[in-house]
């Protein structure tokens, strides 16, 4: 028997089938692809390796039917999942599913990655995890709505596009940045569009041009789908499609980022994952109007917002301007503690590096040969920094100690200056710093 070709397969005739009876028409247990060629430094690729995020198991068989209602990966749409069941007489117990996580296109073959293998003639039905595939025609569809609008009317045409996993959001890529005006516009045309209804069609015309079909599918052999959004548009597609604009249900145009000089991002969601975020971004609203205080209005939050961001800048500024004072009341006492004749020692739990700076900036001209000062700060699992401040020659022969004791220090320095940092305080290695500082 003679398996259906990609592009004409069941899923992509009718996208909104649910189940199908088939046959298999092969299965061949998967044959790992070689090791790397350590000489050549690249891997080799079988011919059937499965592309996938996960390492295949042990055991794994790659089956072909007669025909497939779960879609193979491709044109930036993720594979169908599903699970097959034998078809056996009435009466008789059926047998497990056999779940189906990936569904691979070769050439112009369906193949399905099978955890259990089934003998050629084996009658099965094949049932579809339809809220997935739902939820990809909407993205997909919602993809090629978005884009048609934004070549029709802003003169940006699409130069990639990604589908989110799961619940995150798609993009699309661009040549340019479009405005915020534009994204406001943009969205708003497309989901005018959606309300509209307009008819989404697949054709399969001789002399289309496809430019961009993969390399291993032969377009004489093969059948080249056009997806026809009314006069809207029509793009060559592989990918399974809703047959309305008011399937997509909505469409919500994000955030912008460049990706380099010559591509812009554009994040966009659609459908029920556009429904989603917002009712997440609505409770979180909610949580945030709540931890402020404040009305749950968009306008009242970030009002309130920006306040709580202005106070703690403010707070920010004070803390800078005590931590310096603290810091000219320990150098004074550093300065102190070299003019008698000793080294120093300065030690705050919850000083970070800038305040053992503040206190350098004020000790640098204080420092005379061979006296050395020695500053740490943080406690137990967080560990944190210590720095050595001195002449060339005692900061170096100093350091060296610090290591002896500190077995897990790390730093490095020059100048005068020796800095590290320690992952973790051990006990009774600070009192072992200062008793080392004090002693010499």
């Amino acid at each position: 028997m003679a398996a259906a070709i990609v592009g004409a397969l069941a899923c992509q005739r009718d996208s909104y089938l649910e189940d199908l009876v088939s046959e298999v028409v092969s299965c061949v247990k998967f044959t790992p692809p070689p090791p790397a060629d350590p000489k050549k430094g690249q891997k080799s690729k079988a011919p059937n390796a499965a592309v996938s995020s996960e390492p295949p198991p042990s055991d794994l068989w790659l089956i072909e039917f007669a025909d497939s209602v779960l879609f193979p990966e491709g044109g930036g749409q993720p594979s169908d999942q599903g699970w097959i069941r034998a078809e056996v007489p009435p009466f008789t117990p059926l047998p497990e599913p056999i779940p189906i996580h990936f569904v691979q296109r070769q050439g112009l073959r369906c193949v399905y990655h099978s955890p259990a293998p089934l003998a050629p003639g084996t009658r099965v039905r094949q049932y579809l995890d339809y809220d997935r595939r739902w939820d990809h025609m909407q993205q997909h569809t919602g993809q090629h709505l978005l884009s048609a609008i934004m070549q029709r009317h802003d003169d940006l045409n699409t130069i990639g596009w990604g589908m989110g996993q799961g619940d995150s959001m798609s993009y699309i890529d661009l040549p340019r940045k479009p405005s915020a005006v534009q994204m406001e516009s943009v969205q708003l045309k497309c989901n005018r569009a959606i309300r509209d209804n307009i008819a989404i069609t697949v054709t399969t015309p001789a002399n289309v041009q496809a430019n961009k079909l993969p390399e291993d599918y032969d377009k004489d052999k093969g059948l080249v789908r056009v997806i026809n959004i009314g006069d809207l548009d029509q793009n060559p597609c592989c990918g399974t499609h809703l047959s309305q604009t008011s399937h997509i249900a909505l469409i919500l145009v994000h955030s912008i980022e460049a990706v380099n000089a010559k591509r812009y991002r554009l994040y966009f969601s659609a459908g029920n994952r556009a429904i989603q975020l917002a009712t997440m971004s609505i409770k979180a609203l909610q949580v945030t109007a709540l931890a402020l205080s404040s009305p749950s209005s968009p306008e009242d939050v970030i009002a309130g917002v920006k306040r709580k961001v202005a106070a703690v800048s403010e707070l920010k500024k004070q803390e800078k301007s005590l931590l310096a004072e603290i810091a000219k009341y320990e150098a004074d006492r550093v300065k102190s503690v070299l003019q008698s004749g000793k080294n120093a020692w300065v030690y705050r739990a919850k000083g970070g590096l800038d305040f053992l700076n503040l206190v350098i900036f004020e000790i640098k001209n204080a420092i005379t040969a061979p006296r050395v000062v020695v500053l740490a700060g943080g406690e137990g699992q967080t560990g944190g920094p210590v720095v050595i401040f001195g002449h060339d020659e005692t900061v170096t022969h100093f350091s060296a100690r610090v290591k002896e004791l500190l077995k897990d220090v790390k730093g490095g320095g020059r100048g005068g200056k020796w800095q590290g940092k320690v992952p973790e305080w051990r006990k009774g290695e600070l009192e072992a710093l200062k008793a080392l500082v004090e002693e010499v």
